[in-house]
């Protein structure tokens, strides 16, 4: 029996009761807002895509490429209105009760270990199957509080005993095949079933975090989990729970207005990675790696030092490496880390020569010493920190190795007040630049201030970094606003000054253009109006032509002008030139006043044109072998403002085979994006990108304080990337980089 559309996901019974309809009201509903947010997105993915197809077509370099690129985006057009239909449904489908309450299946990953394993899978389904759980991931672990507690919620609305008991409709696994299966009717090459993919990333499902909130306010609102805690879910999760395993370290406990993360347990998997690296190692690799600081033979008994004695050790450490604060000002200096395990066995040989134990960290103390070593490796080897910057902050290593002892959430939380400060420093460091006045630089002064006091005065109180990340925030929004308003003022200037020369350059072409139609010499008079007069009309019709659309109008003018100066001898074109004559004169005119030009004798000017017009009119041989043959315009001539830009592209392409890699690299910048300029001389400075004037093909970059510093073209950003004298810098989260590059590297030794 088919049940009513829209209530497909709760069973109707033949006579429901009023909590039961609410129910499926209430279902309706959420399933209704969160169909029309992800639609939305679909309308602005088509959208992109069709932009993004039409620039490679526009860039690429052979005919069957272009021509393959215009019919995948022919394709996607005609295919749209299917593709959303079927993705309406697949939303819909998603929220029935058959779906929900069916077992969530567990995602394994594929095991490519062998090749026979590899053979039975098509390159084109394993790499189309590979982006997709790719994004799907990604989008799982970015947004795993949201829709953990979208899970939470749902299933109680659904009357489920535990989470674990139904499947989420907003499974980011879900969605993606979802979308890919409304797209297998396209007729397109896997390289364009890639970008679809890509595009569905960008504009979905990176954007899913707007639906779970939307979707999560309107189940607080039903009065569902409104105060979200940790045991909330805790007491309903169990062990099997795949889709959203990850326990929550920071629970909301107010609403999802106000939430806090819910991240990844990264500590332990970390320990596990380096427990593998342990047992797979030699015995001497292990020998080296060893967590006994001291030269104690093995049939020594063992003495665990216990976590107060080792941040006792740590806090001699500190005070004996920590500069001296007489030079706070000083920026000259080299970053390095402090070799933590010598440096103790050190300290502890002073302590224990008499002793007959060995003494020895327990493995948790000793592979957090590990890590936090490895994370500042890391801080040290990114080149997105200048190096004076890296050297301040190099030198938080045992501050935060006290941190991490106390705390080891650090690690699984973005939201740790240590890593939050870490993360905010470096955010501002990015802009810092060698060539600025570095002596009297207010924003190193304010880091350096930071990390002194953090020497100086962390006490083991972990607030104490919240304290300091607020009042360096304060800051950074003073320094923030101050250079967007100048920022501002320079984009402004820059947007003006470059549509000036661009309307400057066509309003030149365009007179060209029109006086190469006459077949006889234009009069001095009517040369000056044209050159010093009409230009000046066309040139403001050029900058108000969006909203006046008076562009195409002038133009006329000065083309009638040229056109009425030729002898005219057929009695059609005398016939025109009498009709239109009197408005050419009325038009040239009135243009003229608008610009101020030659107000004190216009009139005058105005009876000199009607003369110089009727002279030519009268004295026009009849002489029909006389008669005049209007030039047309050449064709090399025309758009070349239109073409100038895929004609460089092109030349470059040609000269190098790895240009289209940087004009990609190009393309992607966007407003924001902060980039190093290396200079001749071997100097480096740091700019941000403030704007992109796509007429002019100009970039104009700032410094951090909004001042213009260059101003590029898209061929010369092409070069300096060719010639390496430029590179992008990452503004990902410092902490979030270094973890995912340890995390990495730690696997990699473990299965060598």
């Amino acid at each position: 029996m088919n049940e009513p559309s829209g209530l497909s996901y709760i069973k109707q019974n033949e006579h429901p009761s009023s909590e039961e309809d609410a129910m499926r009201k209430a279902l309706a509903n959420i399933a209704s807002i969160v169909s029309r947010d992800i639609i939305e997105m679909l309308h602005t993915m088509f959208d992109g895509i069709d932009d993004s197809f039409f620039e490679l077509a526009n860039n690429a370099h052979t005919n069957n490429e272009q021509n393959q690129f215009f019919e995948a985006m022919r394709d996607i057009r005609i295919k749209r209105k299917n593709i959303e239909k079927d993705f309406t449904q697949t939303i819909s489908r998603l929220f029935s009760k058959e779906h929900v309450y069916r077992q969530a299946p567990k995602v394994e990953k594929p095991n490519f270990s062998s090749l026979e394993g590899l053979t039975l899978v098509k390159n084109d389904d394993l790499e189309e199957d590979v982006a997709i759980t790719s994004m799907a991931t990604k989008a799982q672990s970015n947004f795993q509080g949201p829709l953990l507690h979208f899970h939470a919620r749902i299933s109680k609305l659904y009357g489920a005993n535990k989470v674990e008991d139904i499947s989420s409709p907003l499974n980011p696994k879900e969605l993606s095949i979802g979308f890919s299966q409304a797209c297998a009717n396209l007729e397109i090459e896997l390289k364009e079933r890639l970008i679809v993919y890509k595009q569905f990333d960008r504009y979905v499902l990176s954007n899913l975090n707007i639906v779970l909130e939307e979707a999560n306010k309107t189940l607080i609102r039903l009065g569902i989990i409104p105060d979200f805690k940790t045991s909330d879910v805790r007491g309903k999760q169990g062990p099997k729970s795949e889709s959203l395993s990850s326990p929550v370290q920071h629970a909301n406990t107010t609403s999802d207005q106000n939430q806090t993360e819910t991240s990844i347990n990264a500590f332990p998997q970390l320990q596990t990675l380096l427990a593998n690296i342990r047992s797979t190692h030699n015995s001497s690799d292990r020998n080296n790696s060893s967590s006994t600081p001291t030269p104690f033979h093995e049939s020594q008994p063992t003495q665990l030092i216990e976590t107060k004695d080792l941040i006792s050790l740590l806090n001699a450490i500190q005070n004996a490496s920590k500069p001296s604060t007489q030079n706070q000002t000083q920026i000259k200096g080299q970053a390095k880390i402090i070799d933590i395990h010598s440096e103790l066995k050190n300290r502890i040989n002073l302590n224990s020569q008499s002793s007959n134990k060995n003494p020895a960290f327990n493995q948790t103390n000793d592979d957090l010493i590990n890590l936090v070593a490895m994370l500042f490796e890391f801080i040290l080897e990114d080149y997105n920190l200048a190096a004076p910057i890296q050297v301040l902050i190099s030198r938080l290593q045992i501050p935060i190795l006290k941190v991490v002892i106390k705390d080891s959430t650090f690690f699984n939380s973005s939201q740790h007040p240590a890593r939050q400060l870490l993360n905010s420093l470096a955010k501002a460091g990015i802009g810092w630049g060698e060539l600025q006045n570095n002596a009297h630089d207010a924003l190193y002064e304010k880091i350096h201030q930071t990390v002194y006091k953090i020497l100086d005065e962390f006490n083991g109180d972990i607030s104490f970094f919240d304290t300091l990340n607020k009042e360096f925030n304060v800051f950074i929004n003073k320094e923030d606003k101050k250079s967007k308003i100048v920022e501002q003022r320079t984009k402004e200037a820059e947007t003006g000054q470059a549509k000036t020369k661009q309307a400057q350059r066509v309003v030149e072409a365009e007179l060209h253009s029109i006086s190469s139609f006459s077949t006889h010499p234009i009069p001095e008079l009517i040369s000056n109006i044209l050159k010093n007069g009409w230009s000046r009309v066309m040139f403001l019709a050029f900058l108000k032509d969006e909203k006046e659309h008076q562009w195409e109008k002038v133009c006329q003018t000065a083309k009638d002008l040229i056109w009425c100066l030729q002898p005219l001898t057929a009695q059609k074109d005398r016939q025109r030139w009498i009709a239109i004559a009197p408005k050419l004169l009325k038009d040239l005119k009135s243009g003229l006043e608008e610009v101020s030009y030659n107000s004190s004798s216009l009139d005058q000017t105005i009876t000199d044109i009607r003369s110089t017009l009727t002279s030519i009119f009268k004295n026009a041989n009849f002489n029909s072998t006389d008669q005049a043959v209007a030039r047309q315009p050449s064709p090399e001539k025309s758009n070349t403002s239109n073409t100038n830009e895929s004609a460089v592209e092109k030349q470059l392409a040609s000269k190098d085979t790895n240009q289209e890699k940087y004009l990609t690299i190009i393309e992607q910048l966007k407003p924001g994006t902060w980039l190093e300029f290396t200079l001749l001389n071997g100097n480096k400075y740091r700019c941000k990108l403030s704007a992109i004037i796509s007429e002019a093909d100009c970039f104009i970059f700032v410094n951090r304080m909004g001042l213009k510093t260059v101003e590029k073209t898209k061929t010369e950003l092409t070069e300096d990337l060719r010639k390496k004298q430029v590179i992008v810098l990452e503004q990902g989260l410092m902490i979030d980089r270094a973890l995912t590059a340890l995390t990495s590297s730690l696997r990699k030794k473990a299965s060598a």
